[in-house]
């Protein structure tokens, strides 16, 4: 009797896949259709939804997978993924991964790419292919950082969560001034510039004061730090500037995937089309 073949399933999207082709749901159906057409069991499946595809380090389910395959936990064969980009977008990693798998008689196939690793074309193909991804991954970041230039040079707020005493006005890419948070600015500058106060007790006396910072992740912590009351006072944002770039992620040497943040000269500042809080010469002083 013929032995049933025996493969995990892999599925994975970015916060910025979710289209249709790519969408987790459409992705499981073709690979639960391929298998069938196989006659392959699919023992288990791994999912990482909005999950890039950078690193393995980002993707639990895909470690998970990795992980169960060392334990021979299901004596599997195969290894299902919709797309070679699925598996991975690092060369690298790719190979490593693909690697891992072969050490333990695991190969992979990436159905809408016709890749079965099983064959020596399959192997080449993959090799070819995770060093295109990763260079398409470094084109799409590239561009995405163009277009936030682009909207900055325009006056319009770029990227990321709006800083205190602002919201963002849907459509437009213009900052608003929201008055509740914006005393709260103009108090920190009066107190550092007119009451010769440190970062530290004006985070001291916001605190005590019932004063709560605006928070950018659900679980943040609202009270006020020294930190935090730095990056409000060194803002240009608060006398009416877009400044974007001004801090970037530099490769740490001697890694692959570790990055930090380090201060730029080449960034843009442009007058923005939103409100200033602060008057430029306070700012200017504060600097």
């Amino acid at each position: 009797m013929k032995k049933v073949r025996r493969c995990y399933i892999y599925i994975r999207v970015s916060t910025a896949m979710q289209v249709e082709g790519y969408s987790l749901e459409a992705q499981k159906e073709k690979l639960k259709k391929y298998a069938e057409y196989q006659k392959m069991e699919i023992v288990r499946e791994y999912c990482d939804a909005g999950r890039s595809g950078k690193s393995i380090s980002g993707r639990p389910e895909f470690t998970r997978m990795l992980k169960d395959i060392e334990d021979e936990k299901d004596a599997i064969d195969y290894v299902l993924v919709f797309k070679l980009s699925r598996f991975g977008r690092n060369a690298a990693d790719v190979l490593n991964s693909l690697q891992l798998l072969q050490d333990y008689g695991v190969n992979l196939i990436c159905v809408e790419d016709g890749i079965d690793s099983s064959k020596d074309s399959g192997k080449l193909m993959i090799t070819v292919l995770s060093a295109v991804a990763e260079i398409e991954r470094e084109n799409i970041l590239v561009q995405t950082m163009e277009g936030r230039k682009q909207k900055a040079r325009e006056g319009k707020w770029s990227a990321g969560i709006t800083p205190i005493g602002y919201s963002l006005e849907k459509g437009t890419g213009k900052l608003l001034v929201v008055e509740d948070e914006a005393k709260i600015v103009r108090l920190i500058f009066d107190m550092y510039t007119k009451q010769d106060k440190t970062p530290e007790q004006i985070a001291q006396y916001l605190n005590s004061h019932g004063y709560e910072k605006k928070k950018s992740r659900e679980r943040e912590i609202t009270y006020f730090q020294r930190r935090y009351i730095i990056t409000i006072l060194d803002n240009p944002v608060y006398v009416g500037k877009i400044v974007y770039g001004r801090r970037v992620n530099e490769k740490v040497k001697g890694t692959r995937d570790q990055y930090h943040k380090v201060w730029t000269d080449d960034y843009v500042e442009a007058d923005g089309m939103h409100e200033p809080i602060i008057d430029k010469a306070d700012f200017d002083r504060v600097q």
